[in-house]
């Protein structure tokens, strides 16, 4: 017997630890009413997984080598109640989910709040910075502004140019391409950990900060914040979205956790891709207001009201959509 109790090891401490970590855990599962897995981490859920195959495959050399009947049976009634668990969580039907496929955007940026805070901070820090710099030192504009806008003289104060009503579509076609491009930038260079996507928060921060600071320079800034306000809000907070869903691919670079970086990625993939498809509608609503609304010649009290509509609504669907909290309450 000293051979079987070698090979198999029950009394040392590291099975033991084992063992009793997933006891604790099938009987937190059974006193619930539901016994659903859904109540772990997606780290304890994997660890479950790998702690009931450890088990099975215990109890399977245990009966094999002759292992004591206590073992035995210990062993046996953990396979039993975790193989309960799984097959109930795997046969279970899944209940019809209040939400649509529209909330999982919102609910995924909700959970996701970190990156969304992270990008947030590259790109209006770098605007920020940049224009502070421009301000201060005006010179540098003729370093950072785009030639284009160095001598752009808008003919109107409220807005800076007019586009007729025919090109209007095309102008809309043209924007909505522009941010898409950057959007999925930010996002595909996630798979850079993160090191492509911050360059693109920080180049795309430093353009905007300074076009911003050189219009000021140049007593245009009504003129830029006319033709901003009506699309700018939705518009930027996509990209930052976009940014915060390349920092969750490299999130499963940097900290995959018990998973490999491939499995890890395959996992938190979907929770990214659905933010970057969610990215892509608020850009077309924004390259549809950019395209149509902004160029118009309505009034300036008009576009602050767009602006503090549209971010009104796309708050309140971030705030709502999806969240059970709400639901029930209403």
């Amino acid at each position: 017997m000293h051979s079987i109790e070698t090979n198999m090891n029950y009394e040392g401490s590291d099975k033991q630890t084992c063992w009793a970590r997933f006891e604790a855990t099938v009987n937190n599962l059974q006193k619930r009413r539901d016994k659903d897995l859904r109540i772990l981490s997606e780290i304890e859920l994997m660890d479950f997984f790998n702690q009931y195959q450890t088990i099975t495959a215990d109890l399977a050399r245990a009966r094999s080598l002759g292992a004591p009947d206590s073992v035995v049976d210990r062993l046996n009634r953990m396979a039993v109640a975790g193989h309960m668990i799984l097959y109930a969580y795997n046969t279970k039907p899944k209940p019809k989910s209040s939400t649509r496929w529209w909330a999982s955007f919102a609910q995924v940026l909700r959970q996701n709040l970190w990156a969304l805070g992270l990008s947030s901070i590259l790109f209006f820090g770098a605007a920020l910075i940049t224009f502070v710099a421009v301000i201060q030192n005006p010179p540098l504009g003729f370093d950072l502004v785009p030639d284009e806008f160095l001598h752009f003289n808008p003919a109107k104060e409220d807005n800076m140019h007019d586009i007729p009503s025919l090109s209007r579509p095309i102008a809309a076609s043209s924007i909505m391409s522009n941010n898409i491009q950057v959007s999925l930038l930010a996002f595909g260079f996630g798979l850079t950990a993160g090191i492509g996507t911050s360059a693109i928060l920080l180049f795309n921060g430093m353009y905007l900060g300074a076009i911003a600071g050189w219009f000021s320079v140049q007593g245009n800034s009504r003129a830029l914040w006319g033709w901003v306000m009506p699309h700018g809000g939705v518009e930027l907070l996509a990209i930052c979205i976009a940014g915060a869903g390349g920092f969750l691919l490299a999130k499963a670079i940097y900290c995959p956790g018990q998973v490999s970086r491939r499995t890890a990625l395959k996992k938190i993939g979907k929770s990214a891709l659905t933010m970057e498809v969610g990215v892509i509608v608020m850009l077309v609503f924004a390259g549809l207001i950019e395209g149509f609304v902004s160029p118009s010649s309505i009034t300036y009290p008009t576009r602050i009201a767009v602006l503090i509509s549209t971010l009104g609504l796309w708050g309140c669907y971030f705030a709502m959509a999806g969240n059970q909290v709400f639901s029930r309450r209403h």
